[in-house]
């Protein structure tokens, strides 16, 4: 009887370390994705800042492209008012 539990109770040791294993795997799993998921929430609200920002510069860019087109159109008239 006691050559028949031996290995039985021999296996459930081996289950039990491999059980232990899996779960320390688990959790340290778990924790890796906690801190991608938190990355990637900081990366979400970066990137929501540099789209902002893509978008002022848009802005200054077109009323800087304005006020070069108004300057070229104020240069070419006086040099054409200069040759009369």
């Amino acid at each position: 009887m006691l050559k028949r539990v031996d290995p039985l109770c021999k296996e459930l040791k081996d289950l039990e370390t491999k059980s232990e294993d899996t779960r320390q795997k688990g959790e340290e799993i778990t924790k890796i994705i906690a801190e991608l998921e938190a990355s990637i929430a900081k990366y979400k609200e970066e990137y929501a800042m540099v789209i902002s920002d893509a978008s002022v510069i848009k802005n200054d860019l077109s009323t800087v492209e304005k006020k070069v087109s108004s300057s070229f159109v104020c240069v070419t008239l006086r040099r054409v008012s200069s040759l009369h």
